[in-house]
């Protein structure tokens, strides 16, 4: 390995600096592998680990956390056209288990609509069960053929948190995306990213959604990062998966539903905004004290984070930061 001198490659040249920062404030080792497969360094973690705790608690004042299978059978993945138009380039399959080839073969979720509607259209009978408002924090895989990146594109999402909710009337279900982006906005003002939250167009909003709002932030080298979205999804997927429930007049009626997520790209947002040229900057309450050195910074209550030496290190290779 060559000897570290302690100096980073300055903010300005971001994308140098960042592979830099995942590497030596220990965030997230790329040696895994298998192309845009990463591994989170236990520091890493923990600072994931924590930002995703201000998430849940945000979440859990009106959701509830469950967690639905990560395989799909192709019958339900395939039901509806114009979603699965926006995802079959990047579906892994499982067509074999041990020897034998599946009678159905099984798609790792890129995104889990088709894995818990199903179950919604069995739980969801009486407009006394609305609203349902679930949410889940799961891996998700997409086989991605561009240029990977850790936290930012990858082929495995490993800290995906995505919120389903189920609505009587799409009045109902507008509002909620309201709530949605309202918790987002609390979300990234906790952690200091600033955001900007705008209406996808058409050509880009999620498959089988009504519209698509995002949450992007600026990067140091003048790209936006796209760090939330939230699904308006009308009824489509209501009438393609029978979602439907008794209302107070008795008549049967399809329910409207919206989803939304926030990935690990959080992550990478508040590692870009808040570094600088002499490293890792991280709010006091995402850091791990006992087991890194961190001071104050001025003006915005952060505080700067190094790692010590891992004692192992002599003995490793530095990652390949390509």
């Amino acid at each position: 390995m060559e000897e570290d001198t302690g100096a980073l490659p300055r903010k300005e040249d971001f994308s140098r600096w960042y592979n830099e920062i995942l590497w030596r404030a220990e965030i997230m080792d790329v040696r895994y592998p298998v192309k845009g497969l990463y591994v989170w360094y236990p520091h890493g973690f923990a600072v994931r680990k924590r930002a995703y705790g201000i998430l849940r608690d945000l979440m859990d004042r009106e959701h509830e956390e469950t967690m639905f299978p990560l395989l799909i059978p192709e019958t339900e993945f395939m039901k509806e056209a114009t979603h699965i138009k926006g995802f079959e380039d990047e579906v892994y399959w499982v067509t074999h288990g041990g020897k034998n080839e599946l009678d159905v073969p099984l798609a790792l979720r890129p995104t889990s609509e088709t894995a818990i509607y199903p179950m919604y259209s069995l739980w969801i009978r009486s407009h006394t069960d609305l609203p349902l408002k679930l949410y889940q924090i799961v891996n998700t895989f997409r086989y991605e053929t561009k240029h990977t990146r850790p936290l930012i594109r990858l082929r495995e999402i490993t800290s995906f948190k995505e919120a389903h909710t189920v609505h009587a009337t799409r009045e109902e279900a507008a509002a909620q995306v309201e709530v949605a982006l309202g918790l987002y906005r609390e979300f990234y003002d906790s952690l200091r990213v600033p955001v900007i939250v705008s209406r996808r167009p058409d050509w880009d909003k999620f498959p089988g959604a009504d519209y698509t709002i995002a949450v992007d932030t600026i990067m140091p080298d003048g790209k936006t990062l796209q760090i939330g979205t939230v699904h308006m999804l009308g009824d489509h997927f209501s009438r393609t998966y029978e979602i439907t429930y008794e209302g107070a007049d008795g008549e049967q009626q399809y329910a409207y539903q919206t989803c939304y997520g926030i990935s690990e790209r959080s992550i990478a947002a508040i590692i870009s905004v808040h570094g600088d040229d002499k490293g890792l900057v991280l709010r006091p309450r995402l850091r791990r004290s006992r087991s890194s050195s961190c001071r104050s910074s001025s003006g915005n209550g952060a505080t700067r984070c190094s790692r010590p030496p891992r004692r192992s290190r002599r003995n490793s290779k530095k990652p390949g930061l390509s």
